[in-house]
């Protein structure tokens, strides 16, 4: 049976979109919070990025226990007090909007 050029890409394209998808629905909330606010990519969220999170950025000091004034994936990953990501109410725009 030959299968196409064509039939392959779009097989291709199919399967990299689902594992995509797998992967973003698995993310933890340490995770989601590091892609979203570490704008400068350099593996920290400084309090400077911190700032975009109000919940975040009220429990900075008690997450951050190396006390480095930047947190890790670890760290977040490892407190209760990490908030969830995608909570707009904690978000420094939600936040003025009201």
């Amino acid at each position: 049976m030959k299968i196409s050029g064509r039939k392959i890409f779009t097989l291709l394209a199919v399967m990299m979109l689902q594992v995509s998808f797998v992967a973003s629905a698995s993310a933890s909330p340490a995770n989601m919070l590091m892609q979203k606010l570490d704008k400068d990519k350099d593996g920290f969220i400084s309090l400077k990025e911190a700032v975009q999170h109000i919940e975040l950025l009220r429990n900075f000091g008690l997450i951050d226990d190396n006390e480095d004034g930047k947190l890790t994936e670890n760290e977040l990953a490892k407190s209760k007090l990490t908030p969830k990501a995608n909570d707009a109410n904690n978000s420094v725009t939600a936040a003025l909007k009201q």
